[in-house]
């Protein structure tokens, strides 16, 4: 199984997608390199698709896809910061986190902001807080 960090970047009722040239929108993210962090993949992955740096992140929660355990991270981003696509990333684009159903997006990047939007709604499960709520 793999292992990666995925950033969730949330600003205003958005969530930052990235995409390579001719691929599906995802989250920021990628592999862990051996012996690495987690929570410095992410800083590292972050940095290396857009660009954001000094930007603190927070644990929320694991998502388990078929061949990928996710580690996901959020981060709020200040208005003026923008992200520039860098390495291996051609796009980047905030998106209403009420239209991700409709965007092209990887099928892990739906269920973790399913998962979300799941449990910011006061009907969602009632099993942990808000991962909004943590920072």
């Amino acid at each position: 199984m793999k292992h990666r960090a995925t950033v969730l970047c949330l600003r205003a009722n958005r969530i930052l997608l990235v995409a390579r040239s001719n691929g599906r929108w995802a989250l920021p993210g990628g592999r862990c390199k051996a012996g690495e962090p987690v929570s410095d993949a992410a800083v590292r992955e972050l940095l290396e698709e857009t660009r954001l740096s000094d930007i603190t992140l927070h644990y929320i929660f694991e998502f388990w896809g078929v061949r990928t355990r996710h580690y996901v991270f959020a981060a709020r981003i200040p208005e003026g910061v923008e992200p520039i696509p860098d390495h291996e990333i051609s796009r980047c684009r905030w998106v209403r986190v009420q239209d991700i159903h409709a965007a092209w997006v990887s099928v892990s990047t739906r269920g973790i902001v399913q998962i979300l939007l799941e449990e910011s709604s006061p009907m969602g499960p009632a099993r942990r807080s808000s991962p909004l709520r943590v920072f």
